[in-house]
């Protein structure tokens, strides 16, 4: 009975291991070489590779706020709030990589992909600017699904 319990166990266990939710490196894996880490995007559904481990964890993610609507720039978008620990992750990564790519990854989804092209100055990162609006209000039921 242990046996068969066990071997349920690391089948249940091993194989359908999630990728811890956070925000990961966007990752292109040298040619003819396969990509250990590939999620799909939950919009789109395009696969993509990422890093094998977060360089954030989800709890440094700390409020995903309503969807707004800027009437100058005539974008809709969302602003990520982070800790003070999250975005000096992300703008030491940033200064670290030319032109890195980050993933945010909730329950082995894909959520959404964005850049950082300079330093981070306030502790949120606002998404939406190339984001059709509907497609906006998946990524943010997913982050706000993330118990932050």
């Amino acid at each position: 009975m242990f046996l068969l319990t066990t071997v349920c166990y690391c089948l249940i266990f091993c194989f359908s291991q999630e990728s811890p939710s956070g925000i990961y490196l966007l990752y292109t894996p040298p040619r003819k070489i396969t990509c250990e880490n590939e999620l799909r995007l939950l919009v789109g559904k395009s696969k993509v590779c990422v890093s094998k481990k977060p360089i954030i964890q989800i709890e440094e993610v700390q409020h995903v706020t309503e969807i707004e609507y800027d009437p100058i720039l005539k974008f809709h978008y969302i602003d990520v709030r982070f800790s003070l620990k999250g975005i000096e992750t992300i703008n030491k990564t940033a200064a670290s990589f030319t032109d890195p790519q980050f993933v945010f990854v909730i329950h082995n989804d894909a959520i959404c992909i964005f850049s950082v092209d300079q330093e981070i100055t306030v502790r949120s990162l606002r998404i939406g600017e190339d984001i059709e609006s509907k497609d906006l209000a998946v990524i943010q039921a997913a982050l706000r699904n993330a118990d932050l």
